[in-house]
């Protein structure tokens, strides 16, 4: 029972809460249900101390609704994952290649993932076009 009152348990306690108020005003807004409900599992998960469905629900999300079915919204979130990775390691590698400080192996591997973002990039984007002509 300590655990429940640490300042970690603490913050994820009012996190999930801050997602519970963003859920009612996502409703109130139209907010697409499906962060409606990526926010619903996230704050559970965090009034659980659950560390894995949260994850493991965006996962599916995004390969069932979005790669499978082609659906919109689970494109979007995917796309905004993947631009929040790649600008992670753009500032990973453009660091390690000023500073020199790390093996040559290390920056070939940032430089490929780099590449393979910025293909997946393209092929969300393009996949979210052709839907947005197909609706025109």
């Amino acid at each position: 029972m300590a655990e429940e009152n640490t300042p970690e348990r603490k913050s994820e306690l009012d996190e999930a809460n801050q997602l519970k108020d963003e859920i009612m005003q996502g409703l109130q807004v139209g907010e697409p249900a499906e962060r409606l409900m990526l926010k619903a599992v996230h704050a559970l998960a965090l009034m659980d101390n659950d560390s894995v469905s949260y994850e493991e629900a965006k996962r599916t999300l995004i390969a069932i609704y979005g790669d499978t079915l082609g659906q919109k919204v689970p494109l979007e979130i995917e796309l905004e994952e993947f631009t929040k990775r790649l600008k992670k390691i753009k500032v990973f590698y453009q660091k390690a290649k000023a500073d020199e400080s790390e093996e040559p192996d290390t920056l070939a591997r940032a430089l490929n993932s780099i590449r393979a973002h910025e293909r997946r990039i393209d092929y969300l984007k393009d996949r979210l076009s052709k839907q947005k002509s197909k609706k025109n």
